[in-house]
């Protein structure tokens, strides 16, 4: 039979394919949890299309087919499992040529954790001698047409390779960003799966909080930042505030508070009755600053928010535990760019003799930027942006954009 007839026969009653391939492996493929017209699933190989288009007949029928991604023997090679009615087609359908043999995939949706890549894919029939083998012609990043810089936020599958891993880290830290919130308000002692476990209060006014997660026997060890309250303050809270003050005012100088010594002695206790349990450390503004030290002082990973800085004379007593590149791998300090506080130490107005551990991770939620490629000026940075709460907020609605498939 030649290949045009039997494929015509292929998509309108799948008799001349389905009869090379294993009825049982067939009927484990499953597909209806996904409603994109192509959908790649990374875990099992199977690539899931729906609303495919006969180009010799575009408007007379419409079907469904499941392909597998045959091993890493043979990259580039599919094999289709199954096919099916289907009853409509839309813009971005997979189409089908007879002709030629050419399996158009206009959007190929490829799920992640944090988003999903898209991909403009084209497959081809290239054994004569089994009709079930496609292999991969081309593949190239698909062009969202809605994308508006500053207007829209950069579509996931368009991200560059650092603005994704940004994104991606942004995911992973959001967990340990609403712990940086939590422990402002010791009254929190559930936050998701985590519990509260253990408070500290210096009287040189360090904070902080350890909080368990019993599905993941993780510790978190997470710093309070700087203290405020609102009018009228209470006796003790502007007692806070101003050991907090006195602790900022050091930091612009470059020089080490008794926060963070009194931070390294808590970090050293906490980690001794950790048990070999995965310690993750956070914080806030100064909180932030502390867990930088903290970290970098342990090698322990750290998640730092609209952070301050670390004193350079804080390594002349605690030097790093790793080398600087490591550091750079496990010490991330994430900010809002019109953050003032994580974000003057990159103008060089304000701190000295002060620095972040590694690069700061900044978002722009005003202009849809990740990773802006300038700095925004002193007077373009805003107060009311270094809340925490906000930032975990304007990251939420993010990641769900992302997550929901832009």
């Amino acid at each position: 039979m030649p290949r045009n007839t039997c494929f015509a026969h292929l998509l309108i009653i799948a008799s001349c394919v389905l009869l090379n391939i294993s009825t049982a492996r067939a009927s484990t493929v499953d597909c209806s949890e996904h409603t994109a017209p192509a959908t790649f699933v990374i875990d099992n190989g199977l690539l899931c299309l729906q609303k495919i288009i006969i180009e010799e007949q575009p408007e007379m029928a419409f079907y469904t087919a499941s392909l597998a991604w045959t091993d890493t023997n043979n990259p580039n090679q599919f094999r289709l499992l199954n096919t099916g009615p289907d009853i409509s087609a839309d813009l971005n359908s997979p189409s089908f040529s007879t002709i030629n043999g050419l399996l158009s995939l206009p959007k190929v949706d490829v799920p992640g954790t944090y988003g999903t890549e898209r991909y403009v894919v084209n497959l081809a029939l290239t054994d004569k001698t089994d009709f079930s083998i496609f292999e991969l012609v081309s593949v190239s990043v698909y062009i969202n047409p809605d994308f508006i810089p500053n207007v829209t936020w950069k579509p996931y599958g368009m991200l560059d390779q650092e603005e994704k891993h940004a994104v991606d880290l942004l995911g992973r830290s959001l967990p340990y960003a609403k712990l940086a919130d939590a422990v402002y308000d010791f009254d929190n002692t559930v936050i998701d799966q985590w519990i509260l476990i253990e408070t500290k209060d210096n009287n040189s006014g360090m904070q902080a909080g350890v909080y368990y997660d019993p599905n993941t026997n993780e510790v978190a060890l997470a710093f309070r930042g700087t203290e405020t309250c609102d009018f009228p303050c209470s006796l003790s809270e502007l007692a806070e505030l101003a050991l907090d003050t006195a602790a900022d005012t050091l930091l612009t100088f470059g020089l080490v508070d008794t926060q963070f010594e009194d931070a390294m002695d808590y970090a050293r206790n906490v980690i001794e009755r950790a048990q070999g349990r995965q310690i993750i450390v956070t914080g806030h503004s100064l909180g932030g600053g502390l867990a930088q030290a903290v970290g970098s002082a342990f090698g322990l990973e750290t998640f730092a928010f609209n952070s301050a800085p670390v004193p350079d004379d804080f390594f002349d007593e605690y030097p790093p535990a790793l080398p600087q590149e490591t550091l750079n791998d496990i010490i991330h300090v994430l900010a809002d760019i019109h953050d003032p506080v994580s974000n003057t130490d990159e103008t060089g107005k304000f701190y000295r003799n002060a620095a972040h551990v590694s690069s700061l991770i900044q978002f722009d939620f005003d202009l849809k930027e990740i990773l802006p490629p300038e700095l925004r000026k002193l007077d373009e940075l805003r107060f009311n942006r270094h809340s925490i709460t906000t930032l975990v907020d304007n990251a939420s609605s993010l990641l769900t954009l992302y997550q929901d498939g832009w």
